[in-house]
């Protein structure tokens, strides 16, 4: 990987990847709507704010930048 490249991560491929990967089995079918819809937008935006962290602050190629993404990524809040 070239020292300049930034890695970004498509939000939308992303969520969609963890829903189809999730066990959304409910009591009835708006419950499991409802909870796959929560499950994608949580990882929506927590991919959207990883895009953000990585490219504003970090470089994957500095190991010690890897270490506080990973630990910043800990901390974000899904609200």
């Amino acid at each position: 990987m070239a020292k300049d490249k930034k890695v970004m991560i498509d939000p939308d491929k992303f969520a969609r990847a963890v829903v189809s990967g999730s066990n959304l089995k409910a009591e009835d079918d708006l419950r499991a709507s409802k909870d796959g819809l929560k499950r994608y937008l949580q990882a929506y935006f927590l991919i959207e704010k990883f895009n953000k962290l990585e490219s504003n602050q970090f470089k994957f190629t500095n190991s010690t930048n890897f270490e506080y993404l990973v630990k910043a990524l800990d901390q974000i809040k899904m609200n």
